[in-house]
């Protein structure tokens, strides 16, 4: 028996990816008993007036805690009819089969959760940035298989789930969906990766980045104690960039007389800002609970 499923898409100013991404969506699920709830939270960009003439969508808004994508998800998991509810984000393209191969490994294995692979598209422009989010960010078969917590960028989670451990903490920006993920698995829920559940994430620029950075700083200041790291045997590469120099490489193959020059020595400068900028946001985050 196939599951009931609900899609759930937190957007904020993110209305001009909407049509080509709900034409995607659409095409994943036809065969499939599936809604996709849209939920705004406090876009300035037309997104309300885009979907408004688009079928076959329920559409919402977060009106209380704006700039938390983990409030918005909360409304369209209250909201939601599936007993399977998927959470993607707006700047995420799912690959033909998304839908089907999540659901499969969901039942198959036996998982109450599975998160999908993310691979990043760098939107025919390859630069330091894109190349360190790629490389640094949203690492789901590592965070699963190592840590046993998953990003929210493409996760597929029973229904049951959210009634036995609760709902994602309102009115936070960053870092809620790896401590709820991590309170799950606890409980004792099962977490898999989902090599075949693929989609593409479009990879931040350099402001973006930084954004992004300072946001993971503030929320890392939350994140319990269980995430402590072991790095002692890792390289230079992973103790400073937490990247892995076998999809270092694989990148450099991939991008061929394209890759940037001097790349090493321009990821070191960018991962001591990033670095700084982290720290800064942990620190000041920190101050602020005393």
């Amino acid at each position: 028996m196939t599951l009931t499923t609900s899609i759930i898409i937190p957007v904020f100013n993110d209305g001009h990816r909407l049509p080509a991404l709900i034409e995607q969506i659409n095409f994943c699920r036809s065969g499939f008993e599936c809604e996709l709830i849209i939920v705004d939270n406090g876009s300035t960009d037309g997104t309300e007036e885009i979907v408004s003439v688009m079928d076959g969508l329920v559409f919402l808004k977060e009106t209380k805690h704006l700039g938390s994508p983990y409030s918005a998800r909360n409304r369209g998991i209250e909201a939601a009819t599936g007993e399977v509810i998927v959470l993607l984000d707006a700047t995420c393209m799912p690959s033909d089969g998304w839908l089907q191969k999540g659901l499969e490994c969901l039942e198959e294995s036996g998982s109450d959760m599975v998160g999908g692979a993310v691979l990043f598209d760098f939107e025919g422009r390859i630069t330091v940035a894109k190349i360190f989010d790629a490389l640094t960010n949203i690492k789901m078969k590592e965070s699963i298989e190592l840590r046993a917590v998953a990003k929210t960028a493409n996760l597929f989670i029973r229904r049951e789930v959210f009634d036995e451990v609760g709902m994602f903490p309102e009115g936070v920006r960053s870092g809620a969906d790896v401590r709820w993920t991590g309170k799950a698995t606890e409980a004792g829920k099962k977490l898999t990766f989902c090599s075949g559940a693929k989609v593409y994430k479009v990879a931040r620029g350099f402001r973006e980045l930084l954004r992004k950075q300072w946001r993971v700083g503030k929320g890392r200041a939350a994140i319990d104690t269980r995430q402590k790291k072991n790095t002692g045997g890792a390289s230079v590469m992973k103790k400073f960039f937490n990247i892995d120099q076998k999809a270092f490489r694989e990148l450099h193959r991939n991008a061929g007389d394209g890759f940037i020059p001097l790349l090493g020595i321009r990821l070191f400068l960018l991962g001591g800002l990033i670095k700084v900028t982290m720290l800064l946001a942990s620190g000041m985050q920190r101050f602020k609970k005393r």
